[in-house]
């Protein structure tokens, strides 16, 4: 079994993993393993209770609704008119569901089959393949739509730069893309395993790829032509570690730890949860991020 740890990027100041897997050796792990390790309990617990169905996944699906979803989609609002919306790495299509519930128009890209199969039968529109290669090919043209989103997509990429390189092509002036992804070695990460004598459980091979902050999205995002206009933290996860519960490993108490934040995002006023994500996100805090980026719109002459 590969033992993996990580390396600095260089570029941009986060880290990547080490070793590195190649694009075949982790597109195939996409399309041929991580199902399978979902529904083995060995990867995204979130997806997994999506998977099964009935009232534990019917019940996190109106608590993204409430929240995530509604924070993505109120961002594109925010940021551009347009209703023209490609998630990358979309998964099952829960979040293209709640976007076309509020009135935008998505199309999702993945690799796997599964998912595929999933989002056409909720009666959406997909392309199966690699999101630089639709690109590429002109499937998905230039300047055509309003916001491209990588939700929990970046960090497993094998070219973050390059995927965001695609999006300004595919964007209309104006147009958004917004990366949603882990907030990896954050201070309250390493509060914990300094302070706990904790290994740093975050690293997850092969296809935890990139371990992502604030700052090094927004700085890809800048050399990509696109301007950062939104930065926003969610709850700190790694704060129950430091108040004494250890749910690392312990999927009793992890799944007890999961349901009190769901609880008090859901006690929270949508504007003070969000006013006091974007304070922690300005620390750089948050178990994940939500960074926005702009195309310039065009200037009249």
């Amino acid at each position: 079994m590969t033992e993996y740890t990580t390396r600095p990027d260089g570029r941009f100041g986060y880290r990547v993993l080490d070793p590195m897997p190649t694009r075949e050796e982790l597109e195939t792990f996409y399309r041929e393993t991580y199902y399978r390790l979902i529904d083995e309990g060995r990867r995204a617990a979130d997806i997994g209770r999506s998977r099964r169905g009935g009232p534990e996944a019917d019940d996190q699906a109106r608590w993204l609704a409430e929240t995530v979803h509604r924070d993505i989609a109120d961002t594109i609002a925010a940021h551009t008119p347009g209703r023209r919306v490609v998630e990358v790495g979309c998964g099952l299509g829960d979040l293209m569901v709640s976007l076309r519930g509020a009135g935008f128009e998505p199309t999702g890209v993945d690799l796997a089959e599964s998912a595929v199969e999933a989002v056409r039968a909720k009666g959406l529109t997909i392309h199966r393949g690699a999101f630089t290669d639709l690109v590429d090919d002109g499937i998905l043209p230039p300047d055509s739509v309003d916001a491209v989103l990588f939700v929990n997509m970046l960090e497993q990429t094998f070219d973050p730069v390059a995927n965001l390189l695609a999006a300004e092509r595919i964007l209309v002036p104006g147009g958004v893309a917004i990366a949603r992804s882990g907030n990896d070695f954050n201070p309250l990460q390493e509060a914990a395993v300094a302070g706990l004598d904790m290994k740093r459980w975050w690293i997850s091979g092969p296809e935890h790829i990139n371990y992502l902050s604030f700052d090094a999205v927004e700085a890809m995002m800048g050399e990509t032509g696109l301007e950062p206009v939104d930065r926003l933290g969610d709850f700190p996860m790694e704060l129950f570690l430091l108040l004494g519960f250890p749910y690392i490993g312990d999927g009793a108490l992890g799944a007890e730890c999961h349901r009190r934040r769901v609880a008090f995002e859901r006690l929270l006023p949508t504007e003070v949860r969000r006013s006091l994500y974007r304070a922690l996100a300005q620390a750089g805090m948050g178990r994940c991020l939500l960074v926005t980026g702009r195309k310039p719109p065009v200037t009249p002459a």
